[in-house]
């Protein structure tokens, strides 16, 4: 919004004929406007010539809003000396100068306000630039822990513990996908989550559905998430699939899983397949902990159900 605003006011400097000539027509359509009013209602309202003030100030500087103080008082001033002015013995002199004073004031503060405009929109791009700077720098550094995870996975033997690093290899590679959707230019710092999503489900239906008809569907509203709430949800969203993809469709059998996310408050995020069921005394697994302690840190509403065929994981959470 400021640096909008900052986009519709012209580039300093400016020529001092485009400066004082602007000045100039704006004080002169004020003194009109305040020459109309004044003959309607007998009222003389300097405060009329004072928006001109400003906006010299904001438009150019400090000496446009000064020369058109000069410029307004040196009107008002022949209007006051017009002979028979019924204002004269009022004291508008006075006033005249208590005008002065405060036309000065509000074109040294109008000043001020479109510096320290340009001051913010400056810090608001330097932070932009380091936030994408430490996105990008950890998106690196998460490729290359992956990368490392994946290396001594496919060098064990032991199924068991090729199947933990492989784990492990999926959670860290959401926390990447989400920072990769990190800091977008229409909502900064938040996270696309249709995209994320679907990212991250494609990469888990192509690594753990092998040679089966198992089709992974996405179905997200366009919702942008803080980090701290975006990473929790894909690693929910990475549990529930893999499992679906691992334990719902035994036998090489065809299915569909769906993760969906709508809503709006509170929010719903859904993962269903329509496998074999959901286990009624299942033990719970590395997975499953880390699923109820992530919703936990979210604050959010965890509940298995039968969909009938297949299974139905529902999370409720609202947005901070």
């Amino acid at each position: 919004m400021m640096e909008q605003l900052l986009r519709m006011l012209p580039e300093k400097p400016q020529p001092m004929v485009v400066r004082y000539g602007t000045t100039a027509v704006l004080v002169a359509l004020s003194f009109l406007i305040l020459l109309s009013l004044e003959r309607q209602s007998e009222v003389l309202g300097a405060y009329i010539l004072l928006p001109a003030i400003f906006a010299a100030s904001i438009l150019f500087d400090r000496g446009s809003g000064i020369f058109g103080v000069a410029l307004s008082a040196l009107l008002l001033y022949f209007l006051v000396k017009s002979p028979g002015n019924f204002l004269i013995n009022g004291g508008l002199f006075l006033q005249l100068f208590l005008f002065v004073i405060v036309a000065l004031a509000l074109a040294v503060i109008s000043e001020g306000l479109r510096n320290a405009w340009e001051r913010a929109v400056v810090a608001e791009r330097t932070k932009d630039l380091l936030l994408r700077e430490l996105g990008h720098r950890t998106t690196n550094n998460l490729a290359m822990v992956i990368s490392v995870l994946a290396l001594q996975a496919r060098s064990k033997a032991d199924p068991e513990i090729r199947l933990a690093l492989e784990k492990a290899v999926a959670r860290v590679r959401a926390i990447a996908s989400a920072h990769e959707h990190f800091h977008t230019q229409a909502h900064p710092g938040g996270v696309e989550m249709r995209p994320y999503l679907e990212k991250l489900c494609r990469h888990l239906g192509d690594s753990l559905r092998d040679v089966r008809p198992i089709a992974v569907r996405v179905e997200a509203e366009d919702v942008h998430l803080q980090t701290d709430e975006a990473v929790p949800l894909g690693l929910i969203v990475n549990e529930l699939v893999t499992n679906a993809l691992k334990h719902a469709f035994p036998d090489h059998r065809s299915g569909t899983v769906r993760v969906i996310l709508k809503g709006s408050d509170p929010w719903n995020l859904i993962v269903e397949d329509n496998g074999v069921g959901c286990p009624t005394d299942k033990p719970e697994r590395l997975g499953s902990r880390l699923t109820r302690l992530l919703a936990q840190q979210l604050e959010a509403k965890l509940s298995w159900e039968d969909a009938k065929p297949g299974c139905r994981i529902c999370l409720q959470f609202r947005p901070a």
